[in-house]
C-alpha cells in the first residue's frame, strides 16, 4: 500500500528492546491524543534507545510518516494522520526557540539540547524544508551519554593501523578524515585526539557543533553569524600556544591555507573534507587553489571511511556469490589478486585470515548471506571500512610533478599495498563480518589489471 492511501495510525516497527516497545505504545497513545510534546518525548527516546542517528518526519497526501535511520538504513516507525502534521512541525519550531513558526516557505535550522525519557542527554541538529505538500523535519541525534570508543576497536587493521598510528604521532602536519555525513568521521577524530590527550600537550578544537565534550581539550563552537569561522578560529588558535589543532571542516581556501600554514609552523592539524575517497580529497584541495608544493609539504595522511551493517552471528548462512553476484564477485576477487603476493600474505596474516578462508571465497565463491527467515533481525551494529593515502616521498614527488590524484592512488595500490575501501571491505567479507551486497552498497567497483 502506498503512503498516499494510508489515513490511519499504523505502527509496524517493533524493537528487540522491551523498554523501547513500551515507548512505542506510548507514542501511539500520544498520536491518538494529539499530545504533541509527548510525541516528541517518546519519539526521541525510541530513536536514542535503538541507536538511531536521524529522525525524518515527512508529509504525504492523506498521511504522514516518521522514519528513523538505524545502522545507515531508514526504517519506517509510524504512519500517522496528516491533520496533526502541521501541529507537530509548529510545536517543534516553538520549542526550539530558533525557528519561526509562521515561516513555511524557507528552510530553517535549529540546534537543541534535550533529555530523553530514559535520562540520556541529546544534542539535536534540526532542519525543516518546504515540500510540495507541507514541511518536512529532519533531526540528527547526538547521544552525549555514549563514550568515544578507542581507536583500536574501530576496525582499522594491520597496514591501515600502522599508517594511522604513525601519522597521528608526528609532531606536525595535516591529518584529514573524509567521507559523507554519518560515516563516523567524528568518532575517528575524537578517538585519535583521545590518544594524544595528555597533560603535556595543548589541544584546541574548532567545531560545528561540539558533539562530544572531552576532558582536557579546549573546545570552541564556531558561529558564522558573528564571523567566528573555522578560518578565524584557526588564526586565533595560533596565538593560544597549541601543539595540536582540530578544525572541524575545510570548506574554503582561507581555512585550507591557514591549516597548511599552521602545519608548516610545527603544529599537528586534524580536519575533515567532504569527498568520496582519499584520492578525490587531493583533487578537492588542489581545486581550492592549494599549490602542490604546499599540499606535499603539509599533508601526512588522508583517511576515508564508511560504515557498513554488521551481520549477526545467528542470522548468517552460506551462499555462492559467484553465481548470485557474478560481477561483484569478480571485482572483489580482482581487488585481492591485484595485490603483490608478499603484501597480501602480510595482510592475511595480521588479519588472521587463513588460506582456507580466502580459498573458499576466491575459488569456490562462498560468502555469508542473511538468513531470509531472519532478515529483519540480521543486521546489528556497524563494520568500519577504511582506506588511507599516506604522503610518503614517492607520493609527494608525483604530486609535485602534477600527476593526477587517481594516478597517485593507482601507484600506492600497486607499489605500496594500499588498502583502499574495496580491499578492506573484501577482507572483512572473507572474515564473515559483512555481506557482498553490503560491500557494494558502500564502495565502487575498481578496475584492476
Amino acid at each position: 500500500m502506498v503512503e498516499e492511501e494510508k489515513d490511519d495510525l499504523i505502527i509496524d516497527y517493533a524493537s528487540e528492546n522491551e523498554i523501547t516497545n513500551q515507548y512505542i505504545q506510548a507514542l501511539k497513545d500520544a498520536i491518538n491524543n494529539k499530545a504533541i510534546i509527548k510525541i516528541f518525548d517518546n519519539l526521541l527516546t525510541i530513536a536514542t534507545e535503538d541507536g538511531a542517528s536521524d529522525i525524518h518526519i515527512e508529509p504525504f497526501e492523506g498521511t504522514c510518516r516518521i522514519r528513523i535511520r538505524i545502522d545507515g538504513i531508514l526504517i519506517v516507525l509510524v504512519y500517522y494522520p496528516q491533520h496533526i502534521h502541521d501541529n507537530i512541525i509548529a510545536k517543534f519550531k516553538i520549542e526550539s526557540g530558533q525557528m519561526r513558526p509562521d515561516e513555511k516557505r524557507l528552510p530553517q535550522d535549529a540546534r537543541v539540547s534535550t533529555t530523553t525519557l530514559t535520562g540520556k542527554d541529546l544534542d539535536l541538529r534540526a532542519n525543516t524544508i518546504p515540500t510540495v505538500r507541507w514541511e518536512k523535519l529532519v533531526m540528527r541525534l547526538v547521544d552525549k551519554s555514549k563514550d568515544t570508543p578507542p581507536l583500536s576497536v574501530l576496525g582499522i587493521e594491520w597496514l591501515n593501523q600502522e599508517i594511522i598510528n604513525r601519522n597521528i604521532n608526528y609532531p606536525n602536519g595535516i591529518v584529514v578524515v573524509t567521507w559523507p555525513t554519518g560515516s563516523g568521521k567524528t568518532t575517528t577524530l575524537y578517538a585519535s585526539l583521545d590518544i594524544l590527550n595528555v597533560a603535556e600537550v595543548n589541544i584546541t578544537t574548532y567545531e560545528d557543533p561540539v558533539e562530544k565534550k572531552m576532558r582536557g581539550l579546549n573546545q570552541s563552537q564556531v558561529r558564522a553569524d558573528i564571523w567566528f569561522t573555522f578560518a578565524s578560529g584557526l588564526r586565533a588558535a595560533l596565538r593560544q600556544d597549541p601543539d595540536i589543532i582540530m578544525v572541524w571542516e575545510i570548506r574554503d581556501f582561507e581555512t585550507l591555507q591557514t591549516a597548511m600554514e599552521a602545519a608548516m609552523t610545527w603544529h599537528l592539524v586534524f580536519s575533515t573534507v567532504h569527498t568520496n575517497s582519499a584520492a578525490e580529497t587531493v583533487t578537492r584541495v588542489i581545486n581550492l587553489w592549494a599549490k602542490p608544493y604546499m599540499v606535499t609539504g603539509t599533508f601526512n595522511v588522508i583517511v576515508a571511511q564508511r560504515l557498513g551493517r554488521k551481520m549477526r552471528d545467528d542470522c548468517k548462512m552460506e551462499v555462492n556469490v559467484k553465481e548470485k553476484y557474478a560481477e561483484r564477485y569478480e571485482s572483489a576477487r580482482q581487488s585481492i589478486l591485484s595485490m603483490k603476493p608478499d603484501a597480501l600474505q602480510r595482510e592475511m596474516r595480521m588479519r588472521k585470515i587463513t588460506g582456507k578462508m580466502i580459498e573458499r571465497f576466491m575459488e569456490d565463491g562462498i560468502a555469508m548471506w542473511p538468513d531470509p527467515s531472519k532478515w529483519m533481525l540480521a543486521f546489528k551494529w556497524r563494520v568500519w571500512l577504511y582506506e588511507m593515502l599516506e604522503f610518503d616521498d614517492e607520493v609527494r614527488q608525483m604530486l609535485l610533478e602534477w600527476e593526477k590524484a587517481l594516478a597517485v592512488e593507482k601507484y600506492a595500490m600497486e607499489n605500496k599495498g594500499m588498502i583502499n575501501l574495496e580491499r578492506d571491505a573484501v577482507f572483512k567479507m572473507i572474515q564473515w563480518k559483512i555481506s557482498i551486497e553490503e560491500v557494494y552498497r558502500l564502495v565502487k567497483h575498481k578496475t584492476y589489471k
